[in-house]
């Protein structure tokens, strides 16, 4: 953007800077006490409890023991369980006083905002340790998401109650993101590594300080330069996404970083009057805001390819305006709402979902066609069909072993009918500092070994750019979908010459076939299918295995050639995102000592 457009149209709106984010200013004056809105009840109904257990316990410490443990240990959770849950208080209340009025919440929303400008640093210890040798002595100024996030938090929060708020305790807020967030960004000789990158990162850590900026610098000449540089951010985010729009870190990553992406948008078009408004004018952009549509499988089940989680709803705040700015914006389901502050405190997406809510354009969108989706950048494939009674959802991807928060998942699928997923993506596992380091691949969500793909001589997929799949053929009909992907590249075994698996989704029945073809140097290789799957796997007899969703309930049959396969099952534990463990089935067909080519076949059917 021409830096003499965007300053002029910044001068002309200046004298607006009191207006800015006017639709929450609207209810910070006039509070929303009663509303007959099913979905934003539900979000009342969610902050009240939390509220009343913030109330009933007093802010906790950030002890240095804790602070230490990812140093010591390597284990985040400790730390960030005391630090997000500062970030957690200061959302709830925020969307309490939006409903109640601030009076009632004034006390405890000084304290925790004075304890927020009381800490060591903003910045999580993960990532002040990764991302930053240079920052020692100066922990304080450094600037990952959560230090750019609670930036955001704070200037908004005294814009939208400043005229409540204590004066000094504004000040100090003022103060305290000019110190450890502004400045150093303004004054920093070189530039920070999220602010090339194209992940979640730049869009989470410039659209943010961009927003912070908007609120503390009302001189269009000071704010000007600024904006610019996080601009030039926000392209580089975009240039992460396939042409056709697809986030590769899946949508809980598209929520963040492409969440920050609009509400910086939207800010600085009221900052312009209007003049600036880059998710309108970019193309991309708007297939970006379309893909969480090819990511729902059937109510709130999703395509999770790397670390995602299995199962996201409709964030009723930033879908309500991008439906607002897209008529082709389409939702699965309201039915399956996300918590409004999730385990990190997020504030923005918090707020936005009371100030942006437009329920009635929510339902009036809700129900997304039974299509199948073919994206060929990404290499995805998502089917949904209605089987009798039955809906059916199967997703395939190829892509390649260094994708952004990558899992080795090259040729990996879903099967999912009526809501339960019978053939699973155990997506992200807990956040440790060997879950980011050289021992990715030894975690089970990670390596190909926890994902529903070949096993060859005993060995897994391997990392890497060049590890990547070729799509032979994608076709798509009312009847069927067919899938071929070559995957030799993916292993790292000299004998194997030729691997195409080929995915056949048979519409009318139901039914998935699987067929891989093997071609070797030489004979006397050894062959496994893995199926991964959080069902008890039951060998009924050689050539069928049954999963079976508890006693006298649904199942499903696996078949094959047990001419060819021997049938194997263990189970292993599973540490999730969360910190939990779970149960997980591993589904082993296996043949040995197989010819110079081999096809081995095998089907999902609807029992």
């Amino acid at each position: 953007m021409n830096s003499r457009y965007l300053l002029d149209a910044l001068l002309e709106a200046e004298s607006d800077h009191g207006r800015l984010f006017h639709e929450a200013l609207q209810v910070a004056t006039i509070p929303i006490r009663n509303t007959d809105s099913p979905l934003l009840t539900t979000v009342y109904n969610e902050i009240s409890p939390l509220v009343k257990e913030f109330e009933s316990k007093p802010i906790a410490a950030l002890p240095f023991r804790e602070w230490d443990l990812y140093r010591s240990k390597g284990t985040r959770i400790e730390f960030e369980a005391l630090y997000f849950d500062r970030r957690r208080r200061l959302a709830a209340l925020v969307v309490a006083a939006l409903k109640d009025g601030v009076e009632p919440y004034l006390p405890a929303l000084e304290d925790t905002i004075w304890a927020i400008c009381d800490e060591y640093t903003w910045c999580l210890p993960a990532h002040l340790m990764n991302h930053d040798a240079a920052v020692e002595g100066e922990e304080y100024k450094h600037i990952d998401l959560f230090a750019s996030e609670t930036a955001h938090a704070l200037s908004e929060t005294c814009h939208l109650f400043q005229a409540q708020l204590n004066g000094l305790v504004v000040r100090r807020v003022q103060r305290e993101i000019m110190a450890r967030v502004l400045e150093p960004y303004v004054t920093l000789k070189r530039a920070y590594w999220w602010e090339t990158c194209d992940i979640n990162w730049s869009a989470v850590c410039a659209g943010n300080i961009g927003m912070t900026a908007i609120y503390l610098i009302q001189d269009s000449k000071t704010l000007m330069p600024v904006i610019a540089r996080v601009l030039a951010s926000m392209d580089c985010f975009l240039e992460g996404f396939s042409e056709e729009g697809a986030c590769l870190e899946g949508l809980g990553y598209w929520y963040y970083g492409f969440g920050y992406y609009v509400y910086f948008s939207e800010l600085l078009k009221q900052r312009t009057g209007g003049k600036v408004d880059i998710l309108q004018s970019s193309a991309k952009a708007r297939r970006v805001a379309q893909f969480p549509q090819t990511c729902f499988l059937q109510g709130n089940h999703i395509a999770n390819f790397s670390d995602c989680s299995r199962n996201n709803g409709i964030q009723i705040g930033i879908f309500s305006r991008l439906c607002e700015q897209f008529a082709e914006i389409r939702i699965p389901t309201l039915d399956n709402q996300p918590v409004t502050i999730d385990h990190c405190g997020r504030f923005a997406s918090a707020v936005r979902n009371v100030v942006w809510l437009n329920e009635a354009l929510l339902r009036e969108r809700e129900e997304m066609p039974l299509q199948t989706d073919f994206l060929p950048e990404a290499q995805w494939m998502v089917s949904r069909a209605k089987v009798g009674n039955k809906l059916v959802s199967f997703a395939a991807k190829g892509g390649h072993n260094d994708e952004p928060h990558n899992h080795n998942d090259i040729g990996h699928f879903l099967w999912i009918v009526d809501g339960v997923r019978w053939l699973e993506d155990l997506g992200a596992g807990l956040y440790t500092k060997q879950y980011f380091g050289e021992e990715r691949y030894s975690i089970l969500c990670n390596s190909s070994a926890g994902h529903s793909v070949p096993i060859i001589n005993g060995k897994h997929q391997e990392a890497g750019f060049q590890h990547r799949a070729q799509v032979l053929a994608a076709e798509c009909t009312d009847a069927s979908d067919k899938f071929k992907l070559e995957l030799s590249q993916a292993y790292d075994v000299p004998l194997l010459e030729k691997l195409e698996r080929n995915f056949e989704f048979d519409k009318l029945q139901g039914k998935l076939t699987i067929l891989d073809s093997f071609e070797f140097r030489e004979s006397g290789a050894s062959v496994t299918e893995r199926f991964v799957t959080q069902h008890k796997p039951v060998i009924v007899q050689e050539g069928e295995i049954r999963l079976e969703l508890g006693l006298g309930k649904q199942q499903q049959l696996i078949r094959y050639d047990a001419k060819v396969l021997k049938a194997s099952i263990q189970s292993v534990e599973h540490q999730n995102h969360e910190g939990g463990t779970e149960l997980v089935y591993l589904i082993d067909l296996s043949a040995a000592e197989v010819g110079e080519q081999v096809s081995i076949g095998v089907t999902l059917e609807l029992a």
